[in-house]
């Protein structure tokens, strides 16, 4: 059976942490291969937490025991003070990157490698009253620009555009912007994405054109991007990209990247230094319905 591509969790999520059995939130973890299983609008998903070893050995295998414990982080260095937490729970939200994490009540993404996670993403809320939002509702509007002086702009998308590709391009020039699609499914962006701002998040987008990253720390998750992915310059340091379809080819002359599960039809390039991958993996589409299916998915991709 194929990949099912469905919606993403909601910006209105709260975040949860783990003992507040109350609140009914908590973990949705998704295994390699399926990155774009429903999220079922909980508020933190889990990704990349699997054997590494076992999945290289067979990229079909789901290697994810939903009853194993996860060490989550190590606070302060200090190996004695992580938390365990099993698939379902949440001991701890560690932020990793404090300019990604706003701690204001929107999603949130764990990135694993190893079984411990190395990187948090969050996204705002929407219904932050100190950031500007543009909700993208008409399908023919032409080109998004999002420019410097819109910094921390969240962007979305109406219900009403799901299943429709948006035509025109997305630039974003200001920093801290993020943009939350309803799923690769739903959000189909019908040209290319340049993102020339730093700490920008782009998630559950399809993007018929080429995803341009120009600017430090920018996060790129759940994504189906139908041409390239160009890494332009050093200065697209520290970016993290995760879990996504790339159709086109991967270029990268940055470094310090994160880059886990990804599957790339193209060339796989890079000539930076300092980056770290994990579950990446060559793909063809062998029937060419645009999805990895079951059996297309090919070696590893690491980083040089």
């Amino acid at each position: 059976m194929g990949k099912k591509v469905t919606s993403i969790a909601l910006l209105g999520s709260l975040l949860v942490a783990c003992g507040d059995d109350s609140s009914g939130g908590g973990t949705v973890t998704v295994a390699p291969g399926d990155p774009f299983a429903n999220a079922e609008e909980e508020n933190v998903t889990v990704l990349g937490a699997a054997d590494s070893s076992a999945a290289a050995a067979d990229p079909e295998a789901d290697t994810l025991d939903g009853s194993a414990p996860i060490l989550v982080g190590s606070p302060n260095g200090n190996p004695d003070g992580a938390e365990i937490c099993i698939s379902d729970s949440l001991c701890e939200v560690i932020d990793t990157n404090v300019n990604w994490c706003e701690r204001d009540g929107g999603p949130v993404d764990l990135i694993y490698v190893d079984g411990e996670v190395v990187e948090t993403i969050c996204y705002p809320p929407a219904d932050d009253p100190n950031r500007p939002l543009e909700e993208v509702t008409d399908t023919e509007g032409g080109d998004i620009d999002i420019l410097q002086n819109a910094n921390r702009t969240t962007v979305v998308f109406d219900e009403s555009t799901n299943g429709t590709p948006i035509e025109g391009d997305i630039t974003v020039d200001g920093n801290n912007v993020a943009i939350y699609g309803n799923g690769p499914d739903n959000t189909i962006i019908d040209g290319d994405v340049t993102l020339d701002g730093n700490t920008a998040r782009l998630r559950g987008v399809t993007i018929t054109g080429d995803l341009i990253l120009r600017k430090n720390t920018v996060a790129v998750v759940l994504c189906r991007i139908l041409g390239n992915v160009y890494l332009e310059t050093m200065s697209t340091n520290n970016s993290v990209l995760v879990e996504n379809d790339i159709f086109g080819d991967f270029i990268s002359d940055s470094n310090n990247n994160l880059f886990v599960g990804n599957d790339v039809l193209g060339e796989w390039t890079h000539t930076g230094n300092g980056n770290t991958c994990d579950q990446n993996h060559s793909f063809e589409d062998s029937n060419g319905n645009e999805l990895v299916d079951d059996g297309e998915r090919g070696g590893v991709l690491d980083c040089p």
